[in-house]
């Protein structure tokens, strides 16, 4: 291979590896974010739980003291009975006590509802809390993973930048200019090789001859499909 062609081969494992490093860099966050949804998510149920538990109480409150003056009420009403003088006022008053009684039943029901749920309601917070304690802790952890990874691909980033820069130092400026125009358009890839007289970036077929002079590795030659950088590669027989 024409010394050429080995710098450019050079130059791009390197900015492969440069590409990787920045894919790294950009996915690296993902699972730490992916934490943080869910922590902002369970963070969000526990706060609907706890509106819930309050309103609940304030709701309870309430029917507990419409219950007490209700229950008063009634004591009056029932206490007033033995001065009715008539039977119409007798019977109105008997079912108006009536009433009052199953609304306070209805209250009172409603109230252990309300206490049944509340009970229910103290668990489900005390299990999320816990759950968010988890996550956060989590979060916490990939945090400090996160910042060890970025440190550790700074550093080979900038191991990797200065050693590009000494390698690109060696390539002529017309070559370089090609190589970053393929290098941007090819994904990358820039520099291949030829097996069998098919190109390894594109796969498409060479004209034999182009194939033939490749072997002769006298001049820089590009495939005509894709115009990538070729040299030929050639297997050892074992035999």
């Amino acid at each position: 291979m024409r010394p050429e062609l080995e710098n450019l081969l050079q130059l791009q494992e390197i900015d492969m590896e440069i590409l990787a490093i920045k894919k790294r860099f950009l996915y690296a966050p993902e699972r730490l974010k992916t934490l943080k949804d869910a922590n902002e998510t369970k963070k969000g149920e526990l706060q609907e739980l706890k509106d819930r538990l309050s309103s609940l109480q304030e709701r309870k409150f309430e029917v507990e003291d419409e219950l007490e003056i209700e229950t008063e009420r009634l004591k009056k009403s029932q206490k007033k009975l033995s001065s009715i003088k008539t039977e119409r006022e007798y019977n109105a008053l008997l079912k108006e006590i009536d009433e009052i009684k199953k609304a306070n039943k209805g209250r009172e029901d409603e109230i252990l509802e309300a206490e049944e749920e509340i009970e229910a309601i103290l668990k489900d917070i005390e299990e999320k809390k816990k759950e968010v304690q988890e996550v956060e802790a989590q979060v916490k952890h990939e945090k400090s993973e996160l910042d060890k990874k970025t440190k550790d691909l700074s550093s080979q980033l900038e191991a990797l930048t200065e050693k590009r820069a000494e390698v690109e130092a060696t390539v002529q400026p017309t070559l370089l200019s090609k190589y970053i125009f393929l290098r941007d358009k090819r994904s990358g890839i820039v520099v291949v090789s030829v097996k069998e007289g098919v190109c390894g970036g594109c796969n498409m077929n060479i004209p034999p001859q182009l194939f033939n002079e490749l072997l002769r590795d006298d001049k820089i030659y590009t495939c005509p499909t894709c115009q990538r950088f070729l040299y030929a590669l050639i297997e050892k027989d074992n035999a």
